[in-house]
């Protein structure tokens, strides 16, 4: 575990937390007190799908994010002294059930993902369009490829390009790849995770990296980040 994998799932968190914000309709007065957020448990297992992270990996990134008041959690409850005590606590704390975003966060969030994001191999977003520099994978080497990303078809081609790069080229993982795309549509990492692990999960780590770059790219659109 290094402090880089704890950073990239709180990434993956904020992501998933504020997708559910927008999801749900909520307005900027939500921010400022509890709602109801995001399932831990249905997060977690997202975000941890396939052995990607460790629930370890999980807690610490939440905490990194509570501790900078990104997101929170909740339901808060009454401490529950008991009867006959002559000591009583008054006190509330969090029943850790869901997360939900707050005013910190969301503009976190804004500037999060309108950074450029520079992985292996380089990739860099301007405006509406991914750019990604030359690399090599497997036997061929890719030229530099732009493509905008407000549209669907050049997203799924893109990326099934990538796959059938890997070495996977059936009918079947082109339609895997648009399942993903539809999915990723909707602005939630979390549901992506998985689905990414299962069609890229034996494709080369270079392959991987910006496959997953794309993918994050298009969340971040969605969500007008």
């Amino acid at each position: 575990m290094t402090n880089s994998t704890v950073d990239d799932l709180a990434k993956e968190i904020l992501t998933s937390v504020v997708a559910d914000f927008r999801a749900k309709n909520l307005g900027a007065t939500n921010l400022s007190s509890e709602y109801v957020g995001v399932p831990l448990l249905s997060l977690e297992s997202a975000l941890c799908a396939g052995g990607s992270h460790s629930k370890v990996d999980f807690d610490l990134a939440l905490k990194q994010l509570e501790e900078g008041e990104l997101v929170k959690t909740g339901p808060m409850v009454p401490y529950e002294n008991e009867p006959g005590s002559l000591v009583f606590i008054f006190t509330t704390f969090s029943k850790r059930e869901f997360a939900y975003l707050t005013e910190k966060g969301y503009k976190a969030a804004q500037k999060l993902f309108r950074k450029t994001r520079s992985p292996v191999p380089s990739v860099h977003i301007s405006g509406g369009t991914f750019h990604q520099s030359p690399i090599g994978v497997g036997t061929t080497v890719s030229q530099t490829v732009s493509f905008n990303l407000d549209n669907d078809s050049e997203v799924i081609e893109h990326l099934a390009k990538l796959l059938s790069q890997s070495g996977s080229s059936s009918e079947q993982d082109g339609r895997d790849v648009a399942v993903i795309v539809n999915t990723a549509k909707a602005g939630d990492l979390a549901k992506v995770k998985p689905l990414f692990q299962r069609l890229f999960g034996g494709a080369k780590e270079t392959v991987k990296q910006l496959a997953w770059g794309v993918l994050t790219a298009y969340v971040s659109k969605q969500l007008g980040l």
